[in-house]
């Protein structure tokens, strides 16, 4: 959980990455996740302000079918020149104009005739440079155009499919929006006990999103309080009392975690690639170092999860690779070259190495079983393995090996029960059957 202070810059340099990315089919899109009333949609119009643009805030939660998508229609205006509108939503049309004004001013020459060609946006400059985009924006020859949907998973149902439509693929009836107009969502928390009426985001769609989760900060919102002229009276009793600032309960809060995937890493590497690049629309502080590297690790854990995050920036910064199962297996019993590396590595690195072991195994024990001496010493160099392990190491490596079944359907604890000592098998949480199994066996 974030503050709406720390979700402001996250918000902006998720924006921004997407004008320095080379990926024309991956568009960042944030999606802010937080309980009534805490400033999402002010911190979205501040940072169309900091960037010189504009933010149009479309209300979900009272939007009916067709008002933001609108009926396209053609006609002529007062010169005989075909134009091409949406109705009723106007929104639409300014950017469409403005397109056609930076069409102009960029290629010197009038934009004639209508936005669309068949499906082709005639009046695109999405050739720009990325150096070219990033000097629009600062010289204000570009004004982006923030669109954010506000309370999007509080719609009916065929409002919310056109709004997920727009999100997802960036355009609205054949019209593909321009690099400098953004897009931001914002929800209401979402669990099975949350007392918000909405509607469920599928996996699918949400991993097309980062989705920032966004609480309360009491002594953000005292600065702010001071700052907009709030009573004293009421600022000395929320310092006093910060739980009466919003109320805190479970049926108010968003449980879904995030987790890895492969879009998701592509954003991951477009985010981090770009934050050199747009120092620049950032403040000194901002760009200081240290909230740098926590702004990215909070990204990278809002888009892949916790633990993931975790273990790659550890890897970044790690003196020892991961072991690779080849190498572990083709390591004598005791595991003598393998065990100074261990040795160098980090918690998560060791947890990684687990992790590649298990896959490993799962995919391929069924195959070293077929021979017996083999698997003898392959068990050998696992319990050699295991023992070089801390003891949380070793018991989340055992706990995972319990819960895993082979791809031919197997359990692997029952494969592999004698590469544990019997008070790490103690520790875990076995049936009575399978415990009383595996002491039978020995």
């Amino acid at each position: 959980m974030i503050s709406i202070g720390e979700a402001r810059r996250l918000v902006k340099r998720t924006l921004l990455a997407n004008i320095v990315s080379d990926k024309p089919n991956l568009a960042i899109t944030p999606l802010i996740s937080g309980k009534h009333g805490i400033g999402k949609s002010a911190m979205v119009k501040s940072i169309a302000e900091d960037l010189g643009g504009v933010c149009i805030t479309v209300e979900g939660g009272t939007l009916k079918e067709g008002e933001i998508t609108g009926l396209p229609y053609q006609y002529k205006d007062e010169n005989g020149k075909t134009r091409f509108r949406f109705l009723p939503y106007y929104a639409i049309e300014r950017i469409q104009n403005e397109e056609k004004r930076l069409f102009e001013l960029f290629d010197g020459k009038e934009a004639k005739g209508s936005t669309l060609s068949g499906d082709e946006n005639r009046f695109a400059r999405n050739d720009l440079t990325v150096e070219e985009r990033i000097n629009a924006i600062q010289t204000g020859k570009v004004h982006p155009v923030i669109i954010f949907i506000d309370e999007i998973n509080r719609t009916e149902n065929t409002v919310y499919k056109e709004l997920m439509n727009i999100l997802l693929t960036r355009s609205v009836n054949g019209y593909q929006f321009p690099w400098w107009v953004f897009f931001v969502g914002a929800m209401n928390p979402s669990t099975q006990n949350s007392v918000y009426a909405t509607n469920e985001m599928d996996p699918a769609q949400l991993d097309r999103f980062i989705k920032l989760k966004v609480g309360n900060d009491t002594s953000e919102w005292l600065t702010f309080g001071k700052r907009t002229g709030i009573a004293a009276e009421i600022l000395n009793f929320i310092k006093d009392n910060p739980k009466c600032l919003s109320p805190d309960a479970k049926e108010l809060e968003d449980e879904e975690k995030p987790t890895p995937s492969p879009r998701g890493w592509d954003m991951v590497d477009t985010i981090l690639k770009s934050e050199p690049l747009l120092r620049e629309f950032f403040s000194e502080k901002e760009n200081d170092p240290r909230i740098v590297e926590k702004d990215m690790k909070n990204l990278v854990s809002a888009k892949l999860g916790a633990s993931t995050a975790t273990m790659f920036f550890s890897s970044m910064v790690s003196q020892a690779k991961a072991l690779r199962p080849e190498e572990i297996f083709a390591d004598d019993e005791k595991l003598t070259v393998s065990k100074a590396t261990l040795k160098k590595m980090s918690a998560a690195k060791k947890v990684q190495t687990c992790d590649l072991l298990l896959n490993f195994l799962k995919e391929n024990i069924e195959f070293m079983m077929l021979d017996k001496k083999g698997f003898e010493r392959a068990k050998k160099q696992l319990t050699a393995l295991a023992r070089e392990l801390d003891s949380s190491t070793r018991l989340l490596f055992a706990q995972n090996i319990a819960a895993t079944n082979t791809d031919d359907g197997n359990s692997m604890i029952e494969l592999l029960f004698d590469v544990f000592e019997s008070d790490l098998i103690a520790m875990l949480d076995l049936s009575d059957q399978t415990r009383r199994a595996i002491e039978k066996s020995k």
